[in-house]
């Protein structure tokens, strides 16, 4: 039997082997741009962390899954997110970035202006303003550097946000920012809920991942959006038996006419990509 003593310093050695194991996977991580798909359910909530370790997230799905996730993936002591960009006022996308602010300091928010009447919104906006985080409203030809990553915003157009003024959009998705992220030669879309019609117009260079705009919806993605963005991987935020069919049949089939490799939250749960700037290796819960 062990005494009082023995046991103290036996825990306290256990614990100097974790945190160790912790620094030491760290470190390892550092160097490689790790972008993670969060399973949030039916909704987005993608956390980008830059070769630094620094943390950018891109939306945060309904519900708090989003920080279940985020608790996973960064380190315990780390509890800053550097760069928090809503692409657009719903709730499958807006909603969990609530709990961010409640558990998280977030350093930046960066957004299009565009705002939704329901009460979710409300909270969200009355938490920005109580966090007093730095504040910046987006438009095409904007470029946001967190370290060595670059996110340049593609969408929305000063035109659409001077329209926007006078009147909100009649479809909230057509206001969903859409980026690219670059880092060296590798670089990825992110699309929010965009509509293809204006997402084609859009994709002016060939990008090893893209983050299929509307969960998979038919609305979103058809060849001309496959071709445009060069995509070799295509992630789909999409939840399990959703009640809207997403991904949609004819989505899944573009996909697989052009032999892009189909990673789904709702088959797999949470996906990550990892790179070093030439090869991407893929993670995933199941």
């Amino acid at each position: 039997m062990m005494d009082l003593r023995s046991r103290i310093y036996v825990t306290a050695g256990l614990v100097f082997v974790v945190l160790g194991l912790l620094l030491i996977f760290q470190v390892q991580s550092l160097g490689k741009l790790r972008l993670v798909f969060c399973d949030v359910g039916q909704g987005d909530g993608i956390l980008i962390i830059t070769p630094g370790g620094k943390q950018i997230l891109v939306d945060g799905g309904p519900g708090k899954k989003i920080t279940e996730c985020l608790s996973s993936k960064m380190p315990f002591w780390d509890r800053n997110i550097e760069l928090m960009i809503p692409t657009h006022p719903q709730q499958d996308h807006i909603e969990g970035q609530i709990d961010v602010f409640e558990k998280y300091h977030v350093g930046q928010v960066a957004y299009t202006g565009v705002e939704n009447k329901a009460q979710f919104f409300a909270q969200w906006k009355k938490d920005l303003q109580n966090e007093r985080t730095k504040v910046t409203i987006v438009k095409r030809g904007d470029r946001i550097s967190v370290g060595d990553v670059s996110l340049d915003v593609l969408w929305p157009s000063s035109e659409a946000e001077e329209e926007w003024k006078q009147k909100a959009p009649a479809d909230l998705n057509e206001s969903s920012v859409v980026l690219r992220l670059s880092w060296g030669s590798f670089c990825a879309y992110f699309t929010g809920d965009i509509t293809k019609e204006i997402l084609n117009g859009l994709l002016y260079k060939q990008c090893e991942v893209l983050k299929v705009a509307h969960h998979g919806s038919k609305t979103g993605t058809n060849d001309q959006t496959i071709v445009k963005s060069g995509a070799k991987i295509a992630v789909i935020q999409v939840g399990k038996n959703n009640r809207y069919g997403h991904p949609k049949q004819e989505v899944l089939d573009v996909l697989g006419e052009y032999k892009v490799n189909i990673l789904r939250n709702d088959l797999l749960g949470t996906i990550e990509l990892d790179t070093n700037g030439k090869q991407v290796t893929e993670k995933t819960d199941r």
